[in-house]
């Protein structure tokens, strides 16, 4: 009986060549809900070797932990090896939920009344004394 390895081989997800250049761009460049599209169609094991790939890349670390959230366990740990498998796994369900849009939660911006404030006084003051002078 052979045991299996407990990390993948290096050479198996270090082959940068694997992923096209134009794959990366439009992942770089694509929001949370798009990289999703973009891998959909993608076999298990594709979708747990992009994902190690993006992820040992300091850039593309969170679309790696995106990717690897749509692979089960066993999946990775197949690909990637017991402990990396694991790690990206966990890693990927631990993740904060995606930001909001912009200006999606903002709370209102209320202002200060100038009632009856000493600033508001001393305008009141100024005021006065500028109808003076006119007169």
């Amino acid at each position: 009986m052979t045991a299996l390895p407990a990390v993948a081989p290096v050479t198996a997800w270090n082959d940068d060549h694997v992923v096209p250049d134009e794959l990366v761009g439009r992942l770089y460049h694509a929001g949370e809900n798009a990289v999703l599209e973009l891998t959909a169609t993608f076999s298990p094991r594709q979708r747990a070797n992009l994902a190690a790939f993006c992820y040992r890349r300091a850039h593309m670390h969170a679309i790696g932990l995106a990717i690897a959230a749509t692979c089960d366990q066993d999946t990775l740990m197949q690909v990637l090896g017991t402990a990396l498998g694991t790690v990206l796994f966990s890693q990927s369900r631990e993740r904060p939920a995606p930001a909001r849009a912009p200006g999606s939660n903002r709370h209102k911006v209320t202002l200060a009344k100038i009632g009856n404030s000493p600033t508001a006084e001393i305008n009141a003051n100024l005021d006065e004394a500028a109808d003076e002078d006119l007169v």
